[in-house]
This record gives structure tokens, C-alpha cells and sequence, in this order.
């Protein structure tokens, strides 16, 4: 019997395609290329930001007494973006010799000092330091801050910390409006207002309570000029050191 050659070599190639997987096979788990770089893991979501302000807890005393300060009229401790922050406020006498009137003077030197570090285990140094002192001589003298209006926020929400200082000062002899100062403090920037109480006596009409708007008032974001006339409207028809609120 005769063999059809060209049979045979049909199936055999059938054969060999059989046994190689045929074409279009899968690839399996040990077909891939072990030398190709991985893919790039997925993008992670942003990291919210660190470090935004936070009013915290009283310093310890060891470390206030570390800085110098002796009986504050009142201590700010915060935190933001750059770091820690520990606003002083103080209230020094003292009696001075005035050579032009041959006349001792009083003198009462309000002092607003803020100190600064970057990290909790550093140690804090002075960052500025506000004097302004009120002398009289013979009269009636009175200088403080409206502590329940000084402090420390974050109005724009940016992490980066304003202090408000309200101050009055009085030098006098009789019912006379009260000196008032009121700023708002960001970094180097500085918006102030100016300006005295509002006298009121039961029978006369009320006098007094003028303002000054500094030009840097002028040129504050309108959130802080807003900030600066509600601290103005909540202490000009008050008289400093009768009624001021306690830290």
C-alpha cells in the first residue's frame, strides 16, 4: 500500500503546533519579562499641610521664668507656621527727673514682646519687642492693655498668625478721655488705629471717643480693617483700668 507523502507531513506540522500551544496561545505567569521595569505606583493624594495655628496651653513656668518674665499682665502662647510664638504683655513704673522742669515724672512703660522658636525642644528667643511709655508729672496716671481684646488669631485662615494689642494710657486731672491704640500685628506689617475714649457724665453730653486712622489702616486687607473696627467699637466707650477683663 502506498503512503500519500504529503499527508503524512500535514500531520505531522498538526502535531508539532499541538504540542508548541498553538497559535494566538495566552502567555502564563512564566512568560513574562522578569527584566521589564515595574509599573510606577498610583499618584498619592496630597499630604494636608502642617502646622497651622493653634492657641496652646499655658508655657510651663520654669520656662517663663527661663525668658526673664516677672508678673505679665498677660502671656499668649501659640503656634504656626513658623513655629511657636509667646506674646508678653507687661507693665513696668518707674520715676524719672525731667531736667526741663526740674520735676520728678511717673512713668509707665507698657511692653509687648514676642518671642519665637521653631521646634519644641529650641529654645525661644526674642523676635521684637513694642515699648511706649506715658510720663505725668503730679496727676493722675493710668496705662494698660484691654486684655479680653489682646491676643493672638488667624483672621484669613493662612497659618500665619496677626496679634492684636488694644492699649489705653491717661495722664490727667479730672474726667478726660483715655488715649487709645489699637494694632494688629502680621510678621513686619503693622495696622494701627488712634484715637480716645468716649466720656459719658449722666446730664452732659458725651465727648470725646475721636479717631485717627493710621495710613497702614488704610492700606490693611479690608479682614483686617474689619478686625481692627470691632476691637475699636468694643473698647472705645469703656474706661481702661475700671472695667477691663481679666486673662
Amino acid at each position: 500500500m502506498s503512503v500519500d507523502r504529503s499527508g503524512w507531513l500535514a500531520v505531522a506540522c498538526a502535531l508539532a503546533l499541538a504540542a508548541c500551544g498553538g497559535p494566538g496561545k495566552a502567555a502564563t505567569d512564566t512568560d513574562v519579562d522578569t527584566d521589564a521595569p515595574p509599573e510606577s505606583p498610583a499618584a498619592q493624594p496630597a499630604q494636608p499641610a502642617t502646622g497651622g495655628f493653634a492657641v496652646l496651653p499655658a508655657l510651663p513656668g520654669s520656662e517663663a521664668d527661663g525668658l526673664g518674665i516677672r508678673d505679665p499682665l498677660k502671656l499668649v502662647h501659640y503656634r504656626d507656621i513658623a513655629g511657636e510664638g509667646l506674646l508678653v504683655l507687661a507693665r513696668t513704673d518707674t520715676r524719672t527727673h525731667d531736667a526741663d522742669s526740674d520735676q520728678d515724672m511717673d512713668v509707665a512703660t507698657l511692653t509687648a514682646t514676642l518671642y519665637g522658636r521653631t521646634a519644641a525642644d529650641a529654645p525661644f528667643v526674642q523676635r521684637w519687642q513694642s515699648e511706649s511709655p506715658t510720663e505725668c508729672e503730679g496727676l493722675d496716671l493710668d496705662a494698660g492693655y484691654f486684655l479680653d481684646q489682646s491676643g493672638a488669631s488667624d483672621l484669613d485662615g493662612d497659618g500665619v498668625a496677626e496679634l492684636t494689642l488694644a492699649s489705653h494710657s491717661f495722664c490727667g486731672g479730672g474726667v478726660d478721655p483715655q488715649q487709645i491704640v489699637i494694632e494688629l500685628r502680621r510678621d513686619n506689617d503693622v495696622y494701627r488705629i488712634d484715637g480716645e475714649s468716649l466720656v459719658t457724665i449722666e446730664g452732659d453730653a458725651p465727648f470725646g471717643g475721636e479717631r485717627q486712622d493710621s495710613a497702614s489702616y488704610k492700606d490693611a486687607p479690608p479682614l483686617f480693617q474689619k478686625h481692627l473696627d470691632a476691637v475699636w467699637k468694643a473698647v472705645y466707650t469703656r474706661r481702661g483700668g475700671q472695667d477691663e477683663a481679666t486673662p
